[in-house]
């Protein structure tokens, strides 16, 4: 019906602003949430498998499917089909609709499926497990049904209205994680061999991660140009906190040792 579209190389609005790449790539770091799902993921894999995994299933060709492929179809996606209103999260999947009609349905419903089945199947595993921690144990059928419940009641809210910015919300949560992760992963290998000392409440990460995430909401509130930076501020002081905070625990411990 529309056939190629080559104007897609050059879409952008029509007065570009002077930070463009930027904003893009502060927009792009909302998907690091598919971090948190490697680290739940991958336990499933056999050890033996790791090097394989580590370097395909869940390394660089992965992200670059996720990112540049995915970005790039939705570019052409948005830029070819004729549309109403601002571009947002929306506009590709009525590009879908459009193109394909039936089929397209089809194909969305298949892959929203298989990825909310991803969600559903983490928050129910988070849920129990955090609850379980403060004493409140059920089984994972239980806690199913729950997440369930709280899964409907926002579908019957205006979710299109406060999505774009609950997503801008999550993102700082989940930058904050992923600074403490690496630093984790970076500065504190030692600390695998000492699992004997790790405890339910870990002041120094919750203080890392807690912290950087004031300091990014703050800046996103703030507006302006600072807005554009609380997600990079956010992972960077994160990490500088996790490193810092975790350092300083470790040379306390020798020195009572």
């Amino acid at each position: 019906r529309y056939g190629y579209q080559p104007q897609w190389l050059d879409f952008g609005p029509a007065t570009p602003g002077a930070f463009g790449w930027w904003d893009c790539y502060v927009a792009y770091m909302g998907v690091w949430v598919l971090m948190l799902f490697t680290f739940d993921y991958a336990r499933f894999g056999k050890p033996e498998d790791a090097e394989y995994h580590g370097r395909w299933n869940f390394g660089m060709p992965f992200y670059a499917v996720t990112f540049l492929l995915n970005g790039a179809a939705g570019i052409y996606l948005v830029s070819s089909i004729p549309h109403e209103g601002a571009l947002n999260e929306v506009s590709v999947v009525m590009a879908i609709l459009q193109l394909m009609g039936l089929w397209g349905l089809l194909f969305v419903w298949a892959t929203q499926t298989r990825i909310n089945t991803a969600n559903y199947y983490l928050a129910t595993l988070n849920m129990q497990a955090f609850f379980g921690r403060i004493g409140l144990r059920g089984s994972y059928l239980m806690w199913a049904v729950a997440v369930g419940v709280i899964v409907y009641g926002l579908m019957l809210a205006d979710v299109f209205a406060y999505l774009l910015k609950a997503l801008a919300y999550q993102g700082i949560f989940v930058v904050a994680w992923v600074g403490v992760a690496l630093a984790q992963i970076v500065y504190g290998r030692s600390d695998v061999a000492a699992l004997e000392r790790v405890v339910a409440f870990n002041p120094v990460g919750l203080t890392a991660w807690f912290g950087a995430t004031a300091l990014g909401l703050g800046l996103m509130f703030s507006g302006g140009g600072l807005s554009s930076f609380s997600a990079p501020s956010t992972v960077i002081v994160a990490f500088a906190l996790q490193a810092g905070l975790s350092h300083r625990g470790r040379l306390r411990l020798g020195l009572a040792e």
